[in-house]
């Protein structure tokens, strides 16, 4: 009979339990393959607020060690939303070999696709843990070696180091950091804007977008400038609108994370730039999805004899330019307008994307179960 091992999967809410989610069927087959195919592999998943909450590898280790011995598993493997620091750049995981507890921070991944990168990093800290407890390296007969590159084929220009020197993290005996230092920083700040799901805050834009949709053409003045106006003005204006629109959502929805007693300036001065970096992407997707609205009402509802008349120019030179012009200035027009007369239709879903705020309402929720379960 061959022999089990149980492996347990501990993501943080939101993105982490997605991408777990999406890999717990496939991986006992990717342990087969990769790690041992004599082995029976059992695999469990465990969300858990707190592998969100705790900024230090310490903490999260001894949360993933009290998971697993109440679980009675044989390794553990948190996957966090949080950005991990060592001394020597960013950090993608660490091993603890003798509690059988891993961590993998997935911020550290940059860009999609993720889920590939992330089920490569589980095999490789899964290899970790089994290998270096066991005096058999081996494979079904060949060399053990061949799990290790796994992590990194997923960053072919940035190099991974694997360092048995931790800086002083006790929970930790293997550390796998990302070089080069500058753009492991970059890729993180990339993965943090992508953990932060812009997609999620898109939808509060309707009533922004519904009342710059009912008012953005019955001005004749913006027909009149869009037609002497150049490419200039036109670039010039949408970002400045973008830049006001990124400024009004931050500081109306208290976006903006403020020095404390708690909070690391480092750590805020990183949570800060990625929530503009998070309102960047969604800003920009509700601008191109506004544009693209208008060009068409532009396009297919105003006659052209119309659009002459307005603007003094003569209908046989009015060309679909005209018409793209204007639907670009009265997208830039709009959207100011929509942000002075509305608010977001969610707070809460505007602030979550804020680092800090998910941390103290999983710190929150954490508390809740806690009492509850007392009782």
């Amino acid at each position: 009979m061959a022999k089990m091992i149980t492996v347990g999967l501990i993501p943080a809410p939101e993105l982490p339990t997605f991408i777990t989610h999406k890999l717990a069927e496939i991986m006992p087959n990717e342990f087969n393959q990769e790690i041992d195919g004599d082995i029976s592999w059992e695999l469990s998943v465990f969300p858990d607020p707190l592998t969100g909450a705790a900024e230090n590898v310490d903490k999260l280790i001894e949360r993933a060690e009290a998971i697993k011995e109440s679980n009675q598993w044989d390794y553990a493997v948190c996957l966090t939303d949080l950005p991990i620091f060592s001394k020597k750049g960013v950090v993608l995981g660490d091993v603890n070999d003798n509690e059988g507890v891993a961590q993998i921070s997935i911020p550290a991944f940059g860009l999609p696709p993720v889920q590939k990168k992330v089920k490569q990093a589980i095999i490789q800290v899964v290899g970790e843990l089994y290998y270096r407890v066991n005096e058999d390296y081996s494979i079904n007969g060949e060399s053990a070696n061949r799990h290790k590159g796994l992590l990194e084929r997923g960053f072919l220009f940035s190099p991974i180091r694997k360092n048995t020197q931790t800086d002083g993290i006790e929970k930790s005996d293997v550390r796998f950091i990302l070089k080069p230092k500058l753009y492991g920083r970059l890729k993180l700040l990339l993965g943090m804007t992508h953990a932060n799901r812009p997609w999620s805050i898109i939808p509060s834009f309707k009533r922004v977008m519904a009342i710059a949709f009912a008012y953005g053409l019955i001005f004749p003045t913006l027909w009149r400038l869009s037609a002497v106006y150049e490419w200039p003005r036109f670039i010039i204006l949408t970002l400045a609108v973008i830049l006001a629109m990124i400024i009004w959502i931050t500081f109306a929805h208290n976006l903006w994370e403020k020095p404390s007693e708690k909070s690391q300036r480092k750590l805020r001065l990183l949570y800060n730039t990625t929530t503009i970096m998070t309102l960047l992407v969604a800003v920009g997707v509700y601008y191109v999805t506004l544009f693209m609205l208008f060009l068409g009402v532009v396009a297919f509802l105003v006659p052209p004899e119309t659009f002459s008349d307005v603007v003094g120019i003569e209908e046989k030179k009015i060309s679909f330019l005209h018409f793209f012009h204007l639907g670009w200035l009265v997208t830039s027009v709009a959207t100011v307008a929509g942000a002075v007369g509305s608010s977001l239709e969610s707070d809460e879903t505007a602030r979550n994307i804020m680092y800090g705020y998910r941390q103290q309402r999983r710190y929150e929720e954490m508390e809740y179960y806690g009492e509850n379960r007392d009782g």
